[in-house]
Order: structure tokens, then sequence, then C-alpha cells
């Protein structure tokens, strides 16, 4: 007998790896010759910006820096709140067994504790602990068996195989420039003290090879003014941004992860066209990756057999990830921060910077439940000249239930909760009320291991076996059983079976159904 054996080609990913570790960096912050003495450190933060990370056998290398923010009170100096910036070095590894320089990662990090040791007036020792998470997968390729064509009748068992691999990746720069003014009533600029930015309103959409992002950039400035001593003053912008990301292979209706980070941050001032000094020129360049995910769903042969012969089959169990639902949910969280005794009244709240975390994540059935918490922290200014910046911090517990057709208790959720909008209002000295808007992007996978024939071959049955096989069986059928079970234990095919039997629909079968089987036996 001639076997043709028809086979295609298909790529999935594969997990290979997944690990999350801390790191502890330590350096001196010394302040510029340029600036006054430090009499008290009123607020510190920082950010990781990372510029390189690559992988190598069985280590993730990583290399950037964080970046540290010091608003202080100076000693000595005709304005109380001075601000300086400097670098703690990252450089390190993670120990990742069985990792290859031709796989594919994704990366999360988090700064999540940034401290201080007062040296003296000039220098500070800075601590910083920084949470890293990595995931290594590898694009994988199987000849799998799709069908099978020859003179006899082979029987075919088929089954639909879904899957999903990454149809395309990319990572590139988005640069946004804009001029920002000062509002009218608001004092000229003397020195930019601190500049936060925060992307809101993120969306993406899968064009034919492109990705279009779009989103808001949040700055809030806070400035030493040149009208008095000691003054400071604030001012908020949006800037909107769009663009699109080359993403060769990438198609509508394909799913699409946009991870959009701030890379670097640039601001100048320069004087308005009556020469005063009232315009921000911002650079801000963003780091946007991108990831396509495709769900495919071919039809693989699950089961063969011939009339007459004995067909072996090859088969191997190959590991793979199944995407069973992918949605994308917001939740509003509403809180009044009640602030200590020990604190300061609010004049004005400068900034509101909220970090949430994932606790728990439960999958029920069509269903998941997922708590946390977010962590406040409100810089707000006040009218004490001893404390002209204050820090509050605040936690807000958040509970969601998210709808999900089709998940279970047994499967794997990823879940990212990220910032999407932050409102404030203050109506006392004492309260001010949060409005927080959290977007959950979720994706529920299904770790499995499908069996699958990578090869067919073709052997004689023994005449004896066939010659001794009852000319007529009546079968009475058993739970379990199906029609192709039958016919592939007795020789036979299922259309010989229904047509024999009178049934109606080969699908249904009932225990104690009698059956008809007549040996047939194929001259080849």
């Amino acid at each position: 007998m001639s076997l043709e054996l028809i086979k295609e080609t298909i790529e999935f990913d594969q997990p290979v790896r997944k690990e999350t570790t801390q790191v502890i960096v330590e350096e001196d912050l010394i302040v510029p010759d340029v600036k006054p003495d430090m009499a008290k450190v009123l607020k510190i933060d920082g950010k990781i910006e990372l510029e390189q990370v690559d992988i190598s056998a069985d280590r993730l290398n990583y290399k950037g820096q964080i970046k540290v923010y010091v608003l202080y009170a100076a000693d000595g100096s005709d304005r109380l709140v001075h601000s300086m910036v400097g670098t703690l070095t990252l450089d390190d590894f993670i120990n990742m067994d069985g990792i290859k320089k031709d796989m594919f990662y994704t990366m999360e990090y988090d700064l999540e504790h940034l401290d201080y040791t007062w040296i003296n007036s000039r220098k500070l020792n800075v601590k910083a602990i920084v949470s890293i998470g990595a995931k290594v997968s590898e694009k994988r390729k199987s000849d799998i068996i799709v069908n099978a064509k020859s003179p006899l009748p082979i029987q075919l068992q088929m089954q639909p195989f879904t899957f999903y691999r990454t149809a395309a990746t990319n990572q590139d720069k988005m640069i946004i420039k804009d001029e920002l003014m000062v509002p009218a009533g608001k004092p000229n600029i003397q020195e930019v003290l601190k500049t936060d930015i925060r992307i809101c309103n993120k969306e993406s959409k899968v064009g034919e090879g492109v990705v279009s992002v779009k989103g808001n950039l949040n700055i809030r400035t806070l400035y030493a003014g040149a009208m008095g001593e000691n003054e400071m003053d604030y001012m908020e912008h949006q800037i909107p941004f769009n663009g699109t990301i080359e993403c060769p292979g990438a198609e509508e209706g394909m799913y699409c992860n946009t991870d959009i980070k701030i890379l670097n941050q640039y601001i100048q001032i320069r004087p308005d066209l009556d020469g005063e000094e009232r315009v921000l020129e911002v650079e801000v360049v963003l780091l946007v990756n991108v990831k396509i995910i495709s769900v495919e769903e071919i039809q693989i042969i699950d089961d063969a057999y011939c009339p007459g012969k004995d067909i072996k089959l090859k088969k191997e169990r190959i590991p793979y990830q199944k995407l069973l639902n992918k949605k994308r949910d917001s939740l509003v969280l509403k809180e009044v921060l009640n602030l200590d005794t020990s604190a300061p009244n609010v004049a004005y709240v400068y900034n509101i910077q909220a970090k949430p975390h994932v606790e728990e994540v439960r999958l029920l059935d069509d269903k998941m439940m997922v708590e946390g918490s977010t962590d406040i922290q409100l810089t707000y200014i006040t009218d004490d000249k001893e404390n002209p910046i204050y820090v509050y911090d605040g936690l807000i517990p958040f509970r969601q239930s998210v709808d999900l057709k089709g998940v279970s208790l047994d499967k794997k959720a990823d879940v990212r909760v990220d910032v999407d909008d932050i409102l404030c209002n203050t109506s006392s000295g004492r309260d001010v009320e949060v409005k927080l808007t959290l977007q959950l992007d979720v994706e529920v996978m299904d770790e499995q291991e499908i069996e699958i024939i990578m090869d067919m071959t073709e052997q004689d049955i023994d005449p004896e076996v066939l010659m001794n096989m009852p000319s007529l069986i009546i079968y009475i059928v058993q739970n379990g059983d199906t029609l192709w079970k039958i016919a592939k234990k007795y020789n036979a095919t299922i259309e010989e079976l229904t047509t024999i039997n009178d049934i109606e629909n080969p699908e249904k079968l009932y225990p104690g159904q009698k059956l008809l089987i007549i040996k047939k036996v194929l001259n080849v």
C-alpha cells in the first residue's frame, strides 16, 4: 500500500523559564557644587530606566539606571526649596537555566523601595530595592500530519488543534515634543524643581502590518517662581500622542500586548514673545514594546487505521499554551484621605502617585476574582515654612469580578493592573478626595500537552488472524463506545456499520444497542 502523508509546519510559543528576583542597589548621592547645602530632605523618589536587555546561555542580562529625584530644604539660601537629580547604576543578570540567545522575553520591573541615610549636608546614601520578573519563551516548529492518502480505504479521525503563536514583535521609540505655557496668573519660572509625567488613556489597535498606539501625557511641573522669595507654584498640562509601530506579520483581528514606558524626558525653560520665562520646551521619549498574538486552529489526525492493514502510529507529546480568554476591564476607586494629626494642612496638591498591587487571583467557572491594594503617595504644598512640601502615604484596597467565558479553577491567569487616570479634590485642608481609575489586562492560559501523530507506517496483518475472525458478529454497545472504536477493533468502517445497522446518527449510540458486524477481507 502506498501511504502518502501530508504534513503542515506549525509554529507556536513554548514557555521555557519564568523567574522573579530582587536586586538591592546602594550608592552615595552628592549635592552638585552649584547647589546649596541640604538642611532637610523633603521628598525622594526614583524611576527605573533599563537601557539594554539581552539573552545569553542560561542568563538574562540587563543594564540601566535608577534616576533619583530629591527635593530638599536648603541651608543658607534665599530660596527654601531646591532639587537635585542623581543616578544609581543597574548592571546585573538573572540566572535562567535552559534559555538561549535566540529566544524571546518579556520583562517587568518595579522600584519596590527607595530610602536614604543622611551622611552630611552634601551627601546622602541612597538604597533601592528593585523587583524584576522575566518570562522566556521559544518559537517551536513542528511538522504535523494533517492528512493521509492511500488507494485503500484508510480511516482517519480528525480533531481540532487550537494554539497561539507570536505573529510579530517590535520595540520602537516615539518622541513627543511640545511647548507648555505658564497659565495666566501664575509667576514666571525661575527654576524647575520637579516634573512628573504619567501616561494615561493608553489604547492600541492592530492593523495590516502595523500597530496604532495613542494616549495622553499628564505633565505636572513644580517650579520656583520668580516673583517673590521662597515662592513655589505648579502647573498641569495634557499632551495627546499617537503613532504607528511597524509590525510585519500583524493582521486585523489579532491580539496585541502593548507596553509603553517613559524612557527619557527633557525639560528646558525659555522666554515667551515678551521675553519672560514662561515657556517650557518638553521632549519625552517613549519606549513602545509590541507583541502580536495570533490564535490559530488546524485539523490534525487523532487516530487512523485501515481494514486489512496494520497502521503503526508514532506519537509525540508536545507541551503548548492555549489562550482561553483575553480581556481588558476597568475599575474606579474613590477614597477620602484623612490626614494624620501630625501632618500639616494642605495648601494645594502637587501630585498623586499610585502603585497598584495584585494580592490574590481566584478563577471560578467563567469568572475571575481579583483582590489587591493601591499604594497612594500624596505630595502637597503646605503653608508651613518648616515643612513646605509634605508627602503623605495612604492605601486603597480594591476587589473586582471579571466575567471570563471558558475559564475554570485549574487554569492560569496573568493579570496586569495599571493606573489609567487619577483625579483629586481638596475639600478642606485636612481631607483629600481621590478618584482612581485602574485598567486590568487579563490573559487566561491553559498549559496543556497534546499527543500528536508525527509518523504513520503500514504493515500487513497476519492472514491467519483475519481468517480466524468470525464471519458474523453481533456486538452489544458498552458505556464509552463509539462507532470509531468498534469499527477499528473489528476491521470495518463507520460507513459499513451505519449502512448495515440503519444508523441515522453515527454520533449517538446507547449502551445495550446491538450492532451487526460482517467480516470483510480485502485482497491487497
